[in-house]
């Protein structure tokens, strides 16, 4: 019956994914064409002060979604990183029903509050995130075998909430995705070797371990591009707006011309690579503790996010990390055009509503 009135209902060819961000909101909308993921629009606009805490306005969200002018009203969205709490954990073979259980008892160990106020969820790290199976979790592993999942849990009051929002600016969200699963959708579904994505947001940012397509290892890192837009700030006392203005002109490559510019520029450029020591720092971390505890070693790193287009950082990660370093380049794109790597999130959501 479900694949009769599959053949009835006309299929969907034009998706959209919505990243809603600390600094700003980005829009994606894709189409299938022959086959093949091509982008429509991207564009993005203001976020609202605060969100993805537990104060901000509401409304004033509603009113940014609604400006955006988002042309269809089914979209994919996900709930901010530092609202999500996720874990990795070893689990003996067992059945579904009884994986179910045991993820429960699991995450409720890393729960600041009981599992009843909590959607719990977890991927099989050894399935497509985006398979039947891994969704639904209808596939038993064999006797005998162990298995890695990602457990996942949000408050349910925030699902609510950010669903009675887009309700309220005219959108129905089909579903809440991981900004780390997009980020799988856009550069690791084929990815081969071991890779760690890396997209730097404003107050935060996702970083994704992948090996041979399969995601490994999550983690959301406590900084993003504003530490680089204080930096700025404190350097040549300006504001934050003239501060990230200033930023977006910049470069960290000291054989740049723009570096090499005395003064003012050489200023900016000394501050950003200041700002920048804490990002590295927090990805040497994390990749120290993926090399000693997962087992896992990262072969090289793939950058997005609006700050990865800042001059000459791929190669200053490279230099401090020692591991090839380049800003990630999606397949989809708009006719003539790469895919800004500030939508990378967005783009991913979007893929998402292709697998519905």
């Amino acid at each position: 019956m479900n694949k009769l009135l599959q053949k009835m209902i006309p299929r969907k060819v034009h998706f959209m994914g919505v990243d809603i961000g600390a600094h700003s909101i980005k829009v994606v909308e894709t189409r299938i064409l022959d086959n093949d993921v091509e982008i429509v629009s991207q564009h993005c606009y203001p976020s609202v002060p605060g969100v993805w805490t537990d104060n901000f306005d509401e409304e004033a969200l509603v009113i940014a979604l609604k400006q955006g002018n988002i042309p269809l009203n089914e979209v994919v969205s996900c709930i901010g990183g530092e609202k999500v709490i996720t874990r990795s954990s070893w689990f003996p073979a067992m059945s579904d029903k009884e994986l179910a259980g045991a993820v429960q008892i699991e995450i409720g160990k890393f729960l600041p509050v009981s599992t009843e106020h909590m959607e719990v969820r977890y991927i099989r790290l050894d399935q497509d995130p985006d398979s039947e199976a891994s969704r639904k979790s209808a596939v038993s592993i064999a006797e005998g075998a162990g298995q890695k999942v990602l457990l996942l849990a949000v408050p349910s009051a925030t699902v609510y909430q950010y669903h009675s929002i887009f309700s309220r600016a005219g959108m129905t969200v089909t579903a809440f995705d991981l900004q780390a699963i997009a980020l799988w959708r856009v550069f690791g579904r084929d990815l081969a070797g071991t890779a760690a994505i890396i997209d730097i947001g404003e107050r935060a940012s996702q970083l994704v371990v992948v090996k041979n397509g399969s995601v490994q290892f999550i983690r959301l890192m406590p900084v993003g591009g504003e530490i680089l837009t204080k930096a700025v700030a404190g350097t040549l006392s300006v504001d934050a707006a003239k501060a990230r203005e200033l930023k977006e002109g910049s470069s960290v490559a000291r054989d740049n011309e723009i570096y090499l510019q005395s003064g003012v520029p050489q200023r900016i450029g000394n501050a950003l690579r200041e700002g920048l020591t804490e990002l590295i720092k927090e990805v040497r971390r994390s990749l120290n503790f993926c090399s000693t505890q997962e087992n896992l070693s990262v072969e090289r790193i793939i950058l997005s996010g609006g700050t990865s287009k800042l001059n000459g950082i791929a190669d200053y990660c490279q230099e401090m990390l020692s591991l090839k370093t380049e800003v990630g380049v999606a397949q989809a794109g708009l006719p003539g055009q790469g895919v800004d790597p500030a939508y990378a999130v967005a783009l991913g959501l979007a893929m998402r509503g292709m697998e519905l």
